[in-house]
């Protein structure tokens, strides 16, 4: 090959990859790219918003909250089938509550926490087994939390941030042993804050925005002023915390799910009022991504996936209008 002919080979190679190089730069999922598209599910029975969702054999429960122009604070478990797009109503929890958070692990769900009346924080731990209907309590949390975040991995209850009992936000995150029903203090968040949202990926837990004023008490100041867009990733095998990229919009009051190995954020509270904003988060490239806004405007609300969809149950339009909505992300990898 004469060397002209090689120089130009050459040449074309290298701009041939520089522009691969840069396609994937500014979009990571170019190839297997993924198309998000709304739909609607059957509506919860009952207006609620400030819930909390687990998920049981395919059946997605939905507990608490509140109505706060009407029934205030409730004791209601509201049972979603996906398969079916129905609903059922289960039996009560034993005391109404809101701003709590739930885990599920071997068949039962884990109420940790969260608000009773008067926005009263709780350090109960509730523990209900569908199958037989009963509730059992676990050793309660060292301190009353609400509005904090709980997830679980290996089997242990990760129970971070939130409000205590003066309400004053908390950096606070502790650890359940199920097995050996005892709490540990562990490595607290770098800041206080409280509404946050989270998620799993990897055994690693993803707490997202929240923020430090509007904790229950009644106040002049837009509390949302206060809200974060941090993304912090804490690490329970080396009880370390690492900063990542921020979310894209300040929010407290949102809710978040995983899918996909993607982090998904929905609604939440902005200085402008409750929004229908979403975006995703792929840890494996440290950036956010812009996805096609929800059909309503709402803060409150809870999120879970089943089946490589999430759904965005129930919360609340600015003025406090509890909303019984339900909509749902579908991932369509054709």
């Amino acid at each position: 090959m004469p060397s002209e002919l090689k120089m130009i080979t050459k040449c074309i190679f290298i701009v041939v990859s520089s522009i691969i190089s840069f396609i994937f730069t500014i979009n990571p999922l170019y190839v297997n790219s993924q198309e998000l598209l709304w739909s609607t599910g059957g509506s919860m029975p009952t207006n609620r918003t400030e819930i909390s969702s687990g998920i049981i054999d395919e059946k997605i429960f939905v507990l608490g909250g509140a109505d706060y122009k009407k029934d205030g604070i409730m004791d209601v478990i509201e049972i979603y089938y996906p398969e079916t797009n129905q609903w059922s109503r289960s039996s009560p929890l034993p005391i109404p509550i809101d701003h709590t958070a739930i885990v599920t692990y071997e068949g039962k769900l884990y109420i940790v926490g969260g608000f009773l009346e008067d926005k009263t924080p709780t350090n109960r731990l509730m523990i209900y087994d569908p199958i037989t209907d009963k509730w059992t309590e676990g050793a309660p949390l060292p301190s009353a939390r609400g509005a904090l975040a709980a997830e679980i991995v290996d089997g242990n209850i990760y129970a971070i941030g939130g409000v205590n009992s003066t309400h004053a936000p908390v950096t606070t995150n502790e650890v359940y042993n199920i097995k050996n029903n005892t709490w540990t203090a562990l490595e607290p968040l770098t800041k206080p804050k409280h509404h946050v949202a989270s998620a799993v990926i990897d055994g690693k837990i993803y707490v997202l925005g929240g923020r430090l004023f509007g904790n229950g008490e009644p106040s002049e100041i837009n509390e949302a002023l206060t809200n974060m867009d941090d993304n912090s990733m804490y690490d329970p095998k080396s009880n370390t915390w690492t900063d990542l990229e921020s979310m894209q919009i300040r929010r407290s009051g949102f809710t978040a799910s995983e899918m996909g190995g993607q982090i998904y954020v929905f609604g939440g509270q902005t200085p402008e009022g409750a929004t229908n904003k979403v975006e995703r988060f792929d840890p494996l490239v440290n950036k956010w991504f812009t996805v096609e806004d929800m059909r309503n405007e709402r803060s409150g609300a809870t999120s879970i996936n089943y089946e490589d969809k999430i759904f965005v149950i129930g919360g609340q339009r600015e003025g406090l209008q509890a909303l019984n909505v339900n909509e749902i992300l579908n991932s369509d990898t054709r």
